[in-house]
């Protein structure tokens, strides 16, 4: 059995209540590949233009730090709620990166409009991608203040990649409930975005 395994993870976080700190120790030192496979794929997939200034062992690094002080005032309960906890973390550092990120490109459109005062082709050719991540931006950090069940759902199918079929038995519910969790917090979440495909 592959030590990241969910059996050996759910082994671990049911000593989380000693308080031994080497259980958090270990529960992070094994869960390593999957919470770097996590950070990818959100970095890649909702923010890319990070990677120009954020290679992934910085976002994994700032991550780690802090889930460690989550991980000291709270004991998840399930490996679901271990990487629930992972993906929020994930999450805020992200949003704070790509908020710089905007700050950073809206000081170089102010300059580039000082500099280019005859026209605004360099201008127009920069907007996309600083649209894209600012849209990217407000739909993630949307994710906290959906209803309960509705984040779930989302946290576990959007980040962790769990099969709907499976959140349902999970949360102990029909798959047909579960479909219409996914889609009331898709609508939640792209509510006014023109383009919604993007997130779907």
């Amino acid at each position: 059995m592959p030590a990241d395994s969910s059996a050996e993870l759910q082994q671990l976080i049911d000593r989380f209540p000693s308080g031994d700190s080497a259980v958090r120790r270990e529960l992070l030192a094994r869960s390593f590949d999957r919470l770097r496979r996590l950070t990818a794929k959100m970095l890649g997939e909702s923010f890319p233009r990070l990677q120009a200034g954020h290679d992934l062992d910085s976002v994994v690094n700032e991550t780690w730090i802090r889930l460690v002080r989550a991980l000291e005032q709270t004991s998840p309960g399930t490996v679901q709620e271990f990487f629930g906890l992972a993906a929020h973390k994930i999450r805020q550092v992200l949003l704070d990166m790509a908020r710089k990120q905007t700050r950073l490109d809206r000081q170089n459109e102010r300059e580039l409009m000082v500099a280019d005062s005859g026209g605004d082709s360099a201008l127009q050719q920069d907007t996309h991608n600083p649209l894209r991540l600012s849209m990217w931006t407000e739909f993630h950090a949307r994710v906290p203040n959906l209803p309960d069940d509705e984040r779930q759902m989302f946290e576990m199918h959007y980040y962790l990649e769990v099969p709907q079929v499976e959140i349902a038995r999970l949360m102990n519910i029909t798959p047909r409930q579960a479909s219409r969790l996914w889609v009331s917090a898709l609508e939640r979440l792209t509510e006014g975005f023109a383009e919604v495909e993007e997130f779907v």
